[in-house]
């Protein structure tokens, strides 16, 4: 995915500001990071929506076009309206090809319908995991990492370490040793 967002550099800050930003159909944002300092930004709200629409906006390295200047960063904190579900607020990390990143991606289950745990053994595939921070390249950036639950039978857990790792990409809760692989998905026996 390849996204280029333009942005206006904005000036007036605080509550107020950002009301009155939004009743104009823009969307306050800000770009933090790096070796420069914070610059508060403003982009058109109907492109945030088309953006947004695509999961991967989330976990993608994103080119945000500031007055001219393009940046890549990616999704750090996406605020949405409790009722409407209007983006509100986007906080936007300044990335360098170079540096490695810090961040969460989804943890995409394939395969637990086929597996002989949910097929003929009656159970269900109960996530209790949904994200998973990584460490990597900008470049490397994974959109989601895959957990095969094809050979799952029931009673069995998933743990973090059973999640196909891309090239570059590092589990930072295993970086941390063995006692940190926490289950993130279980067959259990299915409800009645």
């Amino acid at each position: 995915m390849s996204v280029v967002l333009n942005a206006s550099v904005r000036n007036e800050e605080g509550k107020g500001a950002s009301r009155r930003l939004r009743l104009q159909g823009l969307v306050p944002a800000v770009v933090y990071g790096g070796n420069a300092d914070p610059v508060s930004v403003t982009f058109k709200g109907n492109e945030v929506v088309k953006a947004v629409k695509d999961a991967a906006f989330l976990t993608t390295v994103v080119k945000v076009s500031v007055d001219g200047a393009e940046q890549e960063v990616i999704v750090k904190s996406l605020q949405r309206h409790p009722a409407t579900g209007d983006v509100m607020h986007i906080d936007l990390l300044r990335v360098e090809s170079e540096t490695k990143i810090v961040t969460r991606v989804p943890l995409s289950f394939v395969n637990a319908s086929k597996s002989e745990g949910v097929k003929s053994q009656g159970g269900r595939l109960q996530v209790e995991a949904k994200l998973a921070e990584v460490r990597c390249l900008p470049k490397d950036l994974p959109a989601a990492l895959i957990i095969d639950a094809i050979d799952g039978q029931l009673g069995q857990i998933f743990h973090l370490s059973d999640a196909q790792l891309p090239e570059g990409v590092e589990l930072v809760a295993l970086l941390k040793g063995e006692d940190h692989d926490q289950p993130i998905a279980r067959i259990g026996k299915a409800k009645r």
